[in-house]
């Protein structure tokens, strides 16, 4: 039977103590998933990959170049285990556990409370896909798909609508606001906008918003 799962999207990442148990190849991911969510992960390993080291020298990462302890978790938002032996993993899954920590295992995604998904970022927008860590070369596939499928247009499109939404009601009537927010969303705006057409795009919605302020001047 599948197990039972709760989505969700963690934030503020930037603020969190985020751990990673791991110097290899593993944890490399791992940890390159956190730095794009904004995180400044712990590194705990004697070692460390070249790109881990250099994540290290530029100051993206914290390293502790030694074996992991259970204290290591104190103060933890969430933990990653990334070592190479199954025994470390489950004494750091046992550890974050212990202490109401959410915990990942690499390699046995079942022993953690959670797992980390394919992800595809067109700005503000992310788009997931999850196999239960079942299937990391199927998540690869249709992260693959939604990525050819999904392109920057839809970052700018939805950067257009964050805008909208931060004109005042008196400004602009909400009515108008949701009819462009969603004009913005049609393939019209799309199309014009993954052809690099981004000034049609403003030109349309300077229109909408000249003749929002003429018809609110009538009223008045």
């Amino acid at each position: 039977m599948p197990q039972s799962s709760y989505p969700l999207v963690l934030t503020n990442l930037d603020r969190a103590r985020c751990v990673v148990v791991g110097g290899g190849a593993v944890a490399e991911r791992k940890v390159a998933g956190l730095l794009e969510a904004g995180a400044r992960p712990l590194v705990i390993s004697p070692t460390l990959t070249m790109t881990l080291s250099d994540w290290w020298r530029t100051g993206r990462i914290d390293h502790l170049p030694r074996v992991y302890e259970a204290d290591d978790l104190d103060g933890a938002a969430l933990v990653i285990a990334a070592t190479n032996d199954a025994a470390v993993n489950r004494q750091v899954a046992e550890d974050a556990r212990r202490r109401g920590v959410l915990v990942n295992v690499a390699s046995d995604p079942a022993a953690g409370s959670f797992h980390t998904v394919a992800t595809v970022r067109r700005g503000a927008l992310l788009l997931t896909v999850s196999t239960g860590g079942q299937s990391p070369a199927l998540a690869a596939r249709l992260r693959a798909d939604l990525a050819a499928r999904y392109g920057p247009e839809y970052a700018v499109a939805l950067a257009r609508a964050a805008w909208l939404r931060t004109i005042p009601d008196a400004a602009l009537a909400q009515r108008t606001k949701q009819a462009l927010t969603s004009w913005l969303c049609s393939e019209q705006a799309l199309g014009w906008l993954r052809e690099g057409s981004d000034d049609l795009v403003v030109a349309t919605v300077e229109r909408a918003l000249a003749h929002s302020a003429t018809a609110s001047g009538e009223d008045r």
